[in-house]
């Protein structure tokens, strides 16, 4: 991507941006990438025990919930590429998941898109697509990417949606009434 991911801290909502706050606290991993990470047993076992399970094979974590194996957990699991960055946002946890949803009904603006996908190709696999969808994805495979990639192409191209995938975690309801 031509942008640095850690400066994409927004993203796109009706033609706004909306602010991505880093969770510093909190990281995702991809669960069934955890036996390709290399770590220590007590690391593994600390992480296992620690991971909130959400949906599509993504786990939470907090940090504070590894005590020492903290540092070792985050860093075998990057060198892995099994994290996706996670964000508070508007009341939400949000988790960036390595995926771009497009939506253009326009013709001359699907070809402008079409068009801009192909000078991306080398950083950008269209997974799906049908006369006025794409689904997109970083060759990096990472979420940060793929939040970039949904804010330049709606910066530079314009297309109905573009949105990185999330995962939005949000507190439970209050169950006592007042």
């Amino acid at each position: 991507m031509a942008k640095d991911p850690t400066t994409s801290r927004y993203y796109y909502a009706g033609g706004e941006k909306v602010a991505l706050a880093p969770a510093d606290d909190l990281f995702a991993v991809d669960e069934r990438a955890l036996s390709s990470a290399a770590m220590p047993a007590a690391v593994e076992s600390a992480l296992r025990k620690s991971v909130q399970s959400l949906s599509g094979g993504v786990g939470l974590v907090n940090r504070a919930d590894l005590g020492v194996h903290a540092n070792a957990a985050v860093q075998a699991l990057e060198a892995a590429g099994a994290t996706h960055p996670v964000y508070r946002s508007q009341g939400a946890v949000v988790v960036v998941l390595p995926e771009v949803r497009v939506e253009e009904s326009r013709g001359p603006k699907r070809k402008h898109l079409t068009d801009w996908l192909a000078s991306h190709a080398t950083e950008t696999v269209v997974t799906s697509r049908s006369e006025d969808r794409f689904v997109l994805q970083p060759k990096s495979g990472q979420g940060g990417d793929a939040l970039t990639l949904a804010n330049q192409l709606t910066e530079q191209v314009g297309p109905e949606l573009a949105q990185a995938r999330f995962l939005r975690v949000v507190p439970r309801p209050s169950t006592r009434r007042s």
